[in-house]
């Protein structure tokens, strides 16, 4: 005998009324496909970052800028060239991370940007505040395509 689509759905929402089911159901497991790299570079730390940045992710992406940022002297540089979505959430997190690190004397810094990320801090007028000029090397942001 078949079950009612709402009893048999296993994916959390409700097949009839589209209701979540499994709120409360404690943390999510961590975002797939997420991969950060931290190391030494000089007095700064290179984070690197490849996958998804999305609402899943923001708090791996956290705690790793923060453990980062205080492992710095002069401040972080961001290689997000990997990333291939990037959502408000992690812009959130960023900028942040970004105000933190004035407030202890650090930058912040995007040396490398995918498409998604360069769209998004274009969009939003942010690229201008992870400008890494007055960071190591150069000083300019490659955007890879």
């Amino acid at each position: 005998m078949l079950k009612p689509a709402h009893e048999a759905n296993t994916e959390g929402v409700q097949a009839r009324s589209g209701a979540r089911t499994d709120v409360g159901a404690g943390p999510r497991p961590p975002a797939a496909g997420l991969v950060i790299g931290v190391g030494p570079a000089g007095g700064r730390v290179l984070v690197t970052v490849c996958g998804e940045l999305d609402l899943d992710a923001v708090r791996r992406l956290e705690r790793a800028l923060r453990d980062a940022l205080a492992a710095a002297v002069d401040g972080v540089d961001l290689a997000l060239d990997g990333v291939v979505f990037c959502d408000c959430s992690a812009l959130n997190v960023l900028l942040g991370m970004r105000e933190s690190g004035l407030r202890e004397g650090k930058t912040v810094a995007v040396r490398s940007a995918s498409p998604p990320v360069a769209r998004l801090l274009d969009l939003t007028g942010a690229g201008t505040l992870f400008d890494a000029r007055g960071a190591s090397d150069s000083g300019v942001v490659s955007r890879v395509r």
